[in-house]
């Protein structure tokens, strides 16, 4: 099954691939530096979760918010490997699931550097 795969290393040289993938390790980077350097650890609980209706609705560890970094590394790897393995069938799909990876992680991003600001 594996046998006839394409090469990976000609995966990531394609152009789009090189550029989405990048952009994604950047951001990704971009989150564990910013939570570490902001967030240490503490006995306290911090914000996790915040609405304009109700306010803080969840508490919790400091450790839970590196989650986002967690999950954002998740889906960074499964897109990737799918993406490889689907580039010799289909280019798009390849395309959509790395483009897939950048857009969650503008959203991590953000949500990382909301919740900077409001425990800080």
């Amino acid at each position: 099954m594996f046998s006839n795969l394409y090469s990976f290393r000609l995966y990531i040289k394609k152009l789009p691939i090189l550029l989405m993938v990048g952009t994604t390790l950047l951001m990704h980077i971009f989150m564990w530096f910013w939570l570490l350097w902001n967030i240490r650890p503490q006995e306290d609980s911090i914000f996790l979760h915040y609405t304009v209706l109700f306010g803080v609705d969840f508490s919790g560890p400091w450790h839970y918010i590196l989650y986002l970094p967690i999950i954002g590394l998740v889906i960074f790897i499964i897109n990737t490997l799918l993406g490889w393995i689907l580039y010799q069938k289909d280019h798009l799909a390849s395309y959509l699931l790395q483009a897939a990876a950048v857009f969650v992680h503008i959203f991590l991003v953000i949500v990382t550097l909301l919740l900077v600001f409001l425990n800080v």
